[in-house]
């Protein structure tokens, strides 16, 4: 018995004194957005090449699609209660840029349960800035989403009876490690 409460006792003070080493995922980009008034922060990140945000481009067709998943804490990698997703494309054509298919997501419990805004009439998005280069790509922009409540928020479906006002900005700069080329 004495035995063990020596081993205890050295691995409780062996791990009090060792050295803390972090593996902390680096922020890349926030989304700010109140939620019905509630201002809130969210923090886009990312770890080596993992993260649960992304871009896609697909040259050939002058398109590019990315997704921004905002997490509530800096340290998380993934979370999905309580997270905020904007998704949306964007075309060019002669030289204009032309944002197209945004959507809004605010995963209230996860994919169970949340509010969606992914028609034309219920998300108004403006893409202020998009700019490529070898540190990434940087995208800035704005968003008012009427956003209908879904339970589950996988069904796609949603309640227009049952709304939340969702307003917003994002800026990031993706990382080239997230940055996906078809």
């Amino acid at each position: 018995m004495a035995r063990s409460i020596f081993r205890s006792t050295i691995l409780a003070a062996s791990l009090f004194f060792a050295p803390v080493t972090s593996f902390a995922q680096e922020v890349f980009g926030t989304l700010e957005a109140s939620l019905d008034g509630a201002a809130r922060s969210w923090f886009l990140t990312v770890k080596d090449a993992d993260s649960q945000s992304f871009a896609l481009s697909i040259p050939s067709a002058g398109l590019q699609a990315f997704s921004l998943w905002g997490v509530t804490d800096a340290q998380n990698l993934v979370e999905e209660k309580q997270s905020l997703l904007v998704s949306f494309d964007v075309m060019t054509v002669g030289g204009q840029l032309m944002p197209l298919n945004a959507s809004v997501m605010y995963l209230s419990d996860g994919w169970r349960s949340g509010w969606l805004a992914d028609e034309e009439d219920t998300v108004n998005f403006s893409l202020t800035a998009l700019k490529n280069d070898d540190s990434g790509v940087l995208v800035e922009g704005r968003f008012e989403a009427t956003a209908g409540y879904s339970e589950p928020l996988s069904s796609g479906e949603s309640d227009r009876s049952r709304t939340m006002q969702i307003n917003g900005s994002f800026k990031a700069v993706l990382p080239p490690s997230i940055l996906q080329k078809n």
